[in-house]
C-alpha cells in the first residue's frame, strides 16, 4: 500500500505513518500457478505522552517551560496549583507552556501540582494528575 514489497515465503511490513493501505499480495507456487488478494489495512495512530516532573525557568534556553509533549494528541488543557490548590496557570492548547511565572512574576522554587486533560486523535481523553517541580 505504501510502495514496499518483499520475495519473503512470510512478509511483515512496518509503515511509516497511519493510514489505511491496500495490501496485495501475489503468490506463485513451484509449479508456476499463479493467485493475487487485495486487503484493505488500517494502520491507528499511537497516543504518547511524556510529562516532565521538574523545569528550570532561568532564561538560560534550557529546560525554560513546564509542557506534555508526545503524538497522537489533539487537545490540551492544563492547570498548575500551588500547595493551597490555587489555580497559578492554565494553558488551553498544545502549544501551551508554563515559564514559572505566576501574575508576571517568577515563583518560587517548590513542588507544584499539576492536571492535564488530552484528547487524543481518536478521540479519546486521557487525565494526568501529578508533581512538576520548578528548580531555581
Amino acid at each position: 500500500g505504501d510502495g514496499g514489497f518483499s520475495n519473503d515465503q512470510n512478509p511483515s511490513h512496518e509503515y511509516a505513518d497511519s493510514g489505511s493501505y491496500q495490501v496485495t499480495l501475489h503468490i506463485e507456487n513451484r509449479f508456476g500457478c499463479k493467485d493475487t488478494t487485495d486487503h484493505m489495512v488500517r494502520i491507528d495512530p499511537v497516543f504518547v505522552i511524556f510529562i516532565p516532573n521538574s523545569f528550570t525557568p532561568d532564561g538560560d534556553g534550557m529546560n525554560d517551560f513546564f509542557f506534555p509533549s508526545g503524538f497522537g494528541y489533539q487537545e490540551i488543557k492544563m492547570q498548575i496549583y500551588d500547595r493551597w490548590g490555587e489555580v497559578i496557570y492554565e494553558g488551553n492548547s498544545v502549544r501551551s507552556k508554563w515559564d514559572g511565572l505566576y501574575k508576571g512574576s517568577p515563583i518560587k522554587g517548590d513542588s507544584y501540582v499539576y492536571k492535564i486533560n488530552i484528547k487524543d486523535v481518536l478521540g479519546a481523553e486521557h487525565e494526568y494528575i501529578g508533581k512538576v517541580t520548578v528548580i531555581q
